[in-house]
């Protein structure tokens, strides 16, 4: 095993790694989901579930981000 293949184990990391990889806070991605702050740390920590009305709103962040930018930020989550 060498770094290159460490992949998210569970939603709560590919949530993470996404999050940073778009430079927000949790405050700010919350807000942009639609979400509370306190929510989305839930799901981050593992504590909820990502349900998938949030799965949604997430893939229609990035959705808006990438017809907006033209770039996909999601690489290989």
């Amino acid at each position: 095993m060498n770094f290159n293949d460490i992949q998210p184990i569970n939603d709560a990391e590919r949530l993470v790694l996404l999050r940073k990889r778009l430079n927000l806070s949790q405050f700010q991605f919350a807000k942009e989901l639609g979400i509370s702050s306190s929510y989305l740390g839930q799901v981050e920590r593992g504590t909820l579930v990502c349900h998938p009305n949030l799965r949604d709103k997430i893939n229609q962040y990035l959705k808006r981000e990438i017809e907006i930018y033209g770039k996909d930020f999601t690489g290989n989550l």
